[in-house]
């Protein structure tokens, strides 16, 4: 991810955090409050990473697609309503099991066998997922981060994923709140 130094990182979710409350307030899809986040980190990262949400049905079956500015619109398209298990890419298995799923490299790795051929096209190498858990710790989806080099992920990269999650997690769930 390459974030640019945590403190620059917070001002940026902050700001993103902000925007995002305003876009709540007033009415705003949670689709555009999502994107508005993802757009904040992508712009603080080197490297060319792409973040994606997708948010949990109202059934704990399903991962839906919640926002990713930058990921190919066919390829959001085909995971969009991918059923949760324990080998399904990162974000199934990450939120089948509730843990964080970092996958360094697409093209080999087993939880990625039904879903290498869609990734591998788009161009996709690597895929780190966490599950975004509410305030009560019930799961309302998954972050991830792609990158089109197989890499895992720096002690630094977890750190500024971990804040993330916690200002992903919050949105969704005053959007949530507000909207009924």
């Amino acid at each position: 991810m390459g974030i640019h130094g945590s403190d620059r990182l917070k001002r940026s979710l902050l700001d993103s955090e902000q925007r995002s409350l305003a876009q709540i307030s007033a009415g705003a899809p949670l689709g555009d409050v999502l994107e508005t986040l993802l757009v904040g980190v992508e712009a603080e990262s080197r490297g060319g990473m792409m973040a994606s949400i997708l948010l949990l049905d109202e059934a704990g079956e399903h991962l839906l697609h919640g926002a990713a500015p930058s990921l190919p619109a066919a390829y959001n398209e085909a995971i969009h309503g991918v059923e949760i298990g324990p080998s399904v890419g990162s974000c199934g298995t990450a939120a089948y099991f509730g843990h964080p799923i970092y996958v360094t490299d697409i093209a080999s790795d087993p939880l990625w066998v039904n879903f290498k051929d869609l990734a591998l096209s788009h161009g996709l190498r690597a895929c780190w997922s966490t599950p975004i858990e509410g305030a009560d710790g019930k799961l309302l989806g998954t972050f991830a981060i792609y990158h089109l080099a197989p890499r895992g992920p720096t002690p630094d990269e977890v750190a500024s994923i971990n804040m993330i999650i916690k200002t992903t997690a919050q949105a969704i769930e005053r959007q949530r709140a507000w909207t009924g």
